[in-house]
């Protein structure tokens, strides 16, 4: 084989490799008090999230499909989401995740809208009241 056909044949080989490459599911940063995710929709399927906590406090990662606008889930008295309240499906979710720390979450996703949240409740601070949520699209 001449030196462009092995050049050939290793530039599709890299190509192939990147394009199958395994983390390219959505980033997600939790800190205080905001959840981040890149990118904001993903096609539906299995899809996992590489989530990790930026912030000093412990928080948890909640998935929830649902038409309702993030700041409008169904609350309890003190003000965390009820996951089995009205307007809301619960999907999964990763608990006490401490600071510094990093969790992945696989779920199976089926086209709509998501609510991406935590719902610790931390010396009477409601993280979801904080802010901590975001809207999520599924395609």
């Amino acid at each position: 084989m001449s030196r462009w056909g092995v050049a050939l044949v290793l530039t599709c080989g890299a190509l192939v490799l990147a394009s199958c490459g395994g983390d390219s599911g959505p980033k997600v940063e939790l800190s205080e008090y905001t959840v981040s995710v890149t990118p904001e929709s993903v096609d539906s399927g299995e899809t996992t999230f590489a989530v990790e906590n930026v912030g000093g406090e412990t928080h948890e990662f909640v998935v929830v499909k649902t038409d309702l606008d993030s700041a409008d889930l169904p609350t309890t008295d003190d003000g965390s989401v009820d996951e089995e309240g009205s307007g809301i499906e619960a999907v999964d979710e990763i608990e006490d995740i401490t600071d510094g720390s990093s969790a992945d979450l696989t779920v199976d996703l089926e086209t709509g809208s998501y609510v991406l949240f935590c719902n610790v409740v931390d010396d009477s601070v409601v993280h979801y009241q904080e802010g901590m949520h975001t809207s999520f699209t599924v395609e």
